[in-house]
């Protein structure tokens, strides 16, 4: 590289190995932790023909203070192939990651943006390491949203509810990231909840082999909030636990459903419900605490549970996810995701009355 006089690289920039930008501004919710989560991800490609290994993500204050820092198991669990369900530090040669942040902060003292320090390594024999020098890159800014998440009431009623997909921590639900007509990537499911029914540390009786095993089967679902019912899929039949329909159709993958539209650019999602126990119809006006259908296992549901979420469009997939908390429940138990083998459940007791929170990954909730 030849430099005009005087010059120097670093006032053209430096070259890097990634290129780092977030997905869409962050979230914040108040979880029944008490504490508020932060909620964004950062996309992270590798311009290198090369494997590049992620070795930390730091989050820093408008100020530069440090917030948070991901490395270790916490980076590897974090850091995910954009669709599917792998984790992984290592980004392929020439190919792209996202890296989850949940940043979790007391209560009301989320800054209106963070900025970041990645770090990285190269493989000991890379013939470009020469190029890079310090493996690091500052950014980017991400903007927070901290505007309070819509209260609502839950869409169950009664004992038990174990939230087996949410917000926080990675899996499926925080981990799907849909491209939408080839301009964005969309987060369709970063909040919505799968609840199955515990009882006894189980969530079926015997085998499980069939829906009326498990104990979420059959239960009510209820409107969280006055509204206006947009769409309806009724028709296709439970399916056998523990083996996945594949879908034919795009709408497959609800399975029998129900859409509210509750506030403008607010609709509740409610998916894999029973055949013919749907109690509305497009048009309908519901209110609060109304029945509108029961729990199944249609669509590509591996058990019966209730698929529930905001969103800002009335479909599965096009909309992103939006923050909510319910008005009133009381945490029961959490469980332990990695311990738990099979169908026994590690949990740990604690019984804690929740106001204007939103259910957590891994925990057990009574609803009133």
């Amino acid at each position: 590289m030849v430099l005009a006089s005087g010059a120097s690289a670093a006032e053209y920039g430096r070259p890097a190995a990634i290129l780092v930008s977030p997905i869409h501004e962050a979230q914040t919710v108040r979880g029944d932790d008490g504490m508020d989560h932060v909620e964004y991800e950062l996309l992270v490609v590798s311009v290198f023909p090369e494997p590049v290994t992620l070795s930390s993500v730091t989050v820093l204050d408008p100020a530069g203070k440090e917030l948070m820092r991901i490395e270790g198991n916490g980076l590897a669990a974090a850091t995910q192939t954009l669709f599917a369900k792998t984790a992984t530090p290592v980004i392929p040669a020439s190919a792209a990651v996202s890296v989850d942040v949940d940043l979790i902060l007391p209560p009301d003292t989320a800054p209106a943006k963070v900025s970041h320090r990645i770090a990285y390594t190269l493989a000991a024999d890379s013939q470009l390491a020469l190029m890079i020098g310090n493996p690091e890159v500052d950014g980017p800014d991400v903007a927070i949203n901290r505007q309070p998440a819509i209260v609502i009431k839950p869409p169950l009623a009664g004992n038990g509810w174990f939230a087996t997909s949410g917000c926080c921590k990675p899996n499926v639900h925080r981990d799907l990231r849909i491209s939408i007509d080839g301009r964005r990537i969309e987060t369709a499911e970063t909040f919505a909840v799968d609840w199955a029914r515990v009882r006894d540390g189980r969530i079926f009786d015997g085998d499980g082999k069939k829906v009326e095993q498990h104990y979420a089967f059959g239960a009510d679902v209820l409107a969280v909030a006055d509204g206006t019912v947009v769409s309806v899929q009724d028709g296709m039949t439970d399916e056998a636990p523990f083996q996945s329909m594949i879908p034919k159709r795009i709408s497959d993958y609800g399975g029998n459903h129900v859409i509210l539209q509750i506030a403008p650019n607010v609709f509740a999602l409610y998916a894999h419900l029973h055949p013919g126990s749907l109690t509305v119809k497009v048009g309908d006006a519901v209110k609060a605490g109304a029945p509108i259908a029961r729990i199944g296992n249609t669509g590509p549901s591996e058990g019966p549970h209730l698929h529930f979420g905001l969103a800002d469009k009335p479909d599965f997939f096009t909309g992103r996810s939006l923050p909510f908390v319910f008005d009133n429940f009381t945490l029961v138990g959490t469980v332990d995701m990695a311990a738990s083998e099979g169908d026994r459940l590690v949990i740990s007791p604690g019984s804690r009355q929740v106001r204007s929170a939103y259910p957590l990954y891994g925990g057990i909730q009574n609803y009133p």
